[in-house]
């Protein structure tokens, strides 16, 4: 783990939520350190965290940030906001969701959202001004990250419209939840 943190694993129940036993004793046990947790939403297994607000608020209550994986955000556009679930940070790759290709033919790229509170920290660099008023450092070398790839997740939305977008989403939902059901039988699905 980076900057000396310690990782804390949370179990899953048998649908492929958070246990949320498990968590709560977690939080409670470590609230004197706790720094952050991690989710992705909708979690790899593909499950819609019935609790994710439940789960936003145990990690506030104890003195945690909220940090929402998006890489699943195929599943959320034009449906959901993060920030509506609790997350204080949230990243959202531009690959899957937005048409380009993983890593779009160099490092992944794609906007970090943040809440207030964590803006006067957001990187800095140390030719351009970005970042914060406190920044914390550099994060690469270039601020701008793979900026090639952006004009092909912009097309794509502005082909699709907000409708289009949305319906996008419904779609990979319904896709995902049919070959889930025609999987079924042969392989061990949630």
């Amino acid at each position: 783990a980076m900057s000396k943190m310690k990782i804390v694993i949370v179990q899953c129940d048998a649908k492929g939520n958070v246990d949320m036993v498990d968590l709560k004793a977690k939080a409670k046990e470590h609230s004197h350190d706790l720094a952050a947790i991690m989710i992705t939403y909708p979690s790899t297994h593909g499950v819609f965290e019935a609790t994710i607000k439940e789960i936003t608020k145990l990690i506030h209550d104890n003195g945690g940030q909220v940090y929402l994986d998006g890489a699943n955000m195929n599943a959320q556009v034009g449906l959901c906001r993060p920030g509506d679930m609790g997350a204080d940070v949230c990243h959202l790759n531009l690959h899957k969701t937005f048409a380009i290709p993983h890593g779009g033919g160099g490092p992944g790229m794609g906007p970090i959202g943040v809440k207030s509170q964590l803006a006067p920290f957001l990187p800095g660099h140390p030719t351009i001004k970005t970042g914060g008023e406190t920044p914390f450092g550099t994060v690469s070398a270039g601020p701008w990250g793979s900026p090639s790839i952006l004009p092909i997740s912009y097309a794509y939305i502005e082909m699709l419209g907000a409708e289009g977008v949305r319906k996008s989403t419904q779609v990979a939902i319904l896709a995902a939840n049919y070959l889930r059901m025609k999987l079924k039988d042969a392989y061990p699905v949630l």
